[in-house]
């Protein structure tokens, strides 16, 4: 058609060809890491990897790359040589950068640090000076712990305590209890001394829970303080012996008074099951005394009788206490004990009519005594930790020194007079109360 132009004829070498083909191959690849990159998007807290270059190439001098068979832990993970071959003018240390930033999971990234070779080579040398990648993760900073200003040690670390169950029971029980046989003489003809009324007091107990079986508690019981007094106008007359008789027969007034006092301590040893029994054994020590007096008025002179009994008694005991689940949270049971102890028992009387003495007698002696107790309980558990518990109890001693047992000497004073400790005491009444353990 256009016969003035020459047919031209063009010709391309296969080297040119190889060539271009991987130009277009590196700019592809590039373009698809570019975009790998801007859709996996970094996420808070970021997962970093490093990825040492040793797992994947062994750099060589003037930026030679050589590559050996390279793990690809994720999905569409690429190469070294890959990005190689795609474009061989990057080096080997900006192809292992691409390596870390591609393969790794979504949202993290890869941080290097180049660091330039201690002795670079002349500017002008025609030689590549090919800087060494480093791939490094940066880890996340621990938490530190709670420092003591804003979680401070609690009492049960600082004593070593377990925090996973109770370690201490505290308990308190009101106690109401009356004493038998407790008439005294009766010294005065006109003013006989009614019995004593019912005491009321408390019992304290503290416990160390060792494993919630196994238990030492400390109980103090008391102090009881019976009392009771009286008092008569004249004349009134006395029944006491006519040696000291004198100051009080004929009387303008008679006034009488009796007292008890009584406490008890216990360190026990115990062994639960499931707060349905409990067996113990260790040590009790009682403290019994007793004031009787008998005071007298007649005209301008006083005479004074007194009786004063002290009884300690120390020693070891055993019981056993048993229940029985009546609901889910009432159980009854009933419990004993026996008790044997070490009596230092002393006694002494005297008495004065005005400013003279007439009798000032005293005595003491030690024996083996014994203690029988027994109670009937019910028990509410309120909670897990906390019941509630009442009912009836006694306590029986044999051999006591009693101021309604001591003997008044008849003849010289002080010889003729000698203790007396035959007197048996029984102590009945009810008990209430609450106990916790923590």
């Amino acid at each position: 058609m256009f016969p003035h132009r020459k047919k031209m004829e063009i010709r391309i070498l296969p080297s040119t060809l190889a060539v271009a083909m991987v130009l277009v191959c590196g700019d592809i690849s590039r373009t698809g890491i570019a975009q790998q990159k801007q859709h996996d998007m970094p996420m808070s807290g970021s997962f970093q990897r490093a990825i040492s270059s040793e797992a994947f190439m062994n750099v060589l001098p003037h930026g030679s790359l050589e590559t050996a068979s390279e793990p690809k832990p994720f999905p569409n993970a690429i190469s070294t040589k890959e990005i190689a071959q795609a474009d061989p003018t990057q080096s080997a240390t900006q192809a292992a950068y691409e390596v870390d930033n591609a393969n790794l999971p979504s949202g993290a990234v890869a941080t290097a640090q180049y660091q330039s070779p201690s002795t670079p080579p002349p500017i002008g040398s025609g030689v590549a000076v090919e800087q060494p990648f480093q791939s490094q993760t940066t880890a996340t900073p621990a938490i530190p712990e709670m420092q003591s200003a804003t979680n401070p040690v609690g009492w049960r670390e600082r004593l070593g305590l377990d925090n996973s169950q109770p370690n201490f029971l505290v308990g308190y029980e009101a106690i109401g209890l009356h004493r038998s046989n407790d008439s005294v003489g009766p010294y005065s003809q006109n003013a006989p001394l009614q019995n004593f009324d019912r005491e009321l007091t408390g019992r304290f107990t503290v416990s160390r829970l060792f494993g919630g079986l196994e238990r030492i508690d400390f109980i103090f019981t008391g102090p009881f303080h019976f009392e009771k007094q009286n008092s008569v106008s004249g004349p009134a007359n006395s029944n006491l012996p006519v040696t000291i008789s004198s100051g009080f027969d004929a009387a303008d007034r008679h006034q009488q008074s009796h007292s008890i006092k009584f406490s008890s301590y216990e360190l026990n040893r115990c062994s639960t099951g499931d707060d349905l029994s409990r067996f113990f054994y260790g040590l009790r020590f009682l403290d019994h005394n007793e004031l009787y007096s008998l005071d007298a008025t007649k005209g301008a002179t006083g005479s004074h009788f007194r009786i004063e009994t002290e009884n300690f008694m120390a020693g070891g005991q055993i019981g056993l206490e048993l229940f029985r689940p009546i609901s889910q949270r009432f159980s009854v049971g009933c419990g004993s004990l026996v008790g044997v102890y070490g009596n230092f028992a002393k006694a002494a009387v005297s008495a004065s009519n005005g400013a003279n003495s007439i009798l000032d007698a005293s005595d003491s002696g030690f024996r083996i005594n014994s203690m029988f107790g027994g109670h009937a309980r019910l028990k509410y558990m309120v909670s897990k930790n906390i019941v509630a518990s009442g009912g009836y109890e006694l306590w029986y001693f044999p051999g006591l020194a009693t101021a309604a047992d001591q003997r008044l000497p008849g003849g010289p004073q002080p010889a003729s007079f000698s203790l007396q400790s035959n007197d048996d005491q029984l102590f009945r009444g009810w008990s209430a109360g609450l106990s916790g353990r923590f």
